[in-house]
């Protein structure tokens, strides 16, 4: 039996309903895929803990989107929460940012796309583009997508305004994730803002080569600008 990454981590988390929790350790105790699979993810995290190990330990959220793990960060950034992401559907075609690569019916990539990063609002009947410093509040449902002109690594993250890091997309065992590149992409699974005050940032960290998510998370949550990596942000304002 295949068990989802996500529903792994929630199993680890002891964040399912009983019955479920119930099946899954039984699961676990015939020592087969599964258990090898908790055990990989137990790894992990025990590597990650032991490399970036924390004084004083600050809870923040990870949305999954596809795989959701517990990334330990710092003193001052550690342990972050895997949490239930609400999967919307969002209607309508986005329009392409300006030079974008448009891919024909026989593959042809037209040049021209630049790194970029935008943030989609659902409404009641369609979705709306936000711009940099545009308002938004608590239960708005974003859409967060991304385009890259070349084969990339890279990294989604957010921060509000209590100082909470939100991680959208990443790679595995606490890496980057390897980009599709040359059009827009939209991430699996929207997201819905919370009550927190101020704002919410949203950045898009890309490199040519593979990089740790830690030690860039950490110089976000300190207000750093990361090193060795491109930075693209939009900040939402709150009210």
């Amino acid at each position: 039996m295949t068990v989802p990454n996500w529903k792994t981590e929630r199993y680890l988390l002891g964040e399912l309903p009983e019955s479920e929790m119930n099946a899954l350790k039984a699961l676990e105790n015939e020592r087969g895929e599964f258990y090898e699979q908790l055990e990989l993810l137990r790894s992990s995290n025990k590597e990650l803990l032991a490399k970036y190990p924390a004084k004083t330990r600050k809870f923040a959220v990870i949305e999954p989107i596809k795989n959701r793990w517990l990334v330990p960060l710092s003193a001052c950034a550690a342990v972050l929460i895997a949490a239930t992401a609400m999967i919307a559907v969002f209607s309508g075609e986005a329009s392409l940012p300006q030079n974008a690569v448009v891919i024909s019916e026989n593959g042809t990539r037209i040049k021209g796309l630049k790194t970029g990063l935008e943030i989609w609002r659902k409404t009641a009947d369609s979705t709306e583009k936000l711009a940099n410093n545009n308002e938004a509040r608590a239960g708005d449902l974003l859409q967060i997508r991304y385009a890259v002109p070349e084969q990339c690594y890279g990294v989604l993250l957010s921060l509000d305004g209590n100082g909470v890091l939100t991680i959208h997309l990443s790679g595995k065992q606490g890496k980057a994730v390897k980009l599709e590149a040359g059009k827009t992409i939209s991430l699996e699974s929207a997201y819905e803002l919370d009550n927190a005050p101020k704002f919410e940032t949203f950045y898009l960290l890309t490199a040519n080569k593979e990089f740790a998510l830690a030690p860039v998370a950490e110089n976000i949550l300190q207000g750093k600008t990361p090193k060795d990596v491109e930075v693209t942000q939009i900040t939402l304002k709150k009210r």
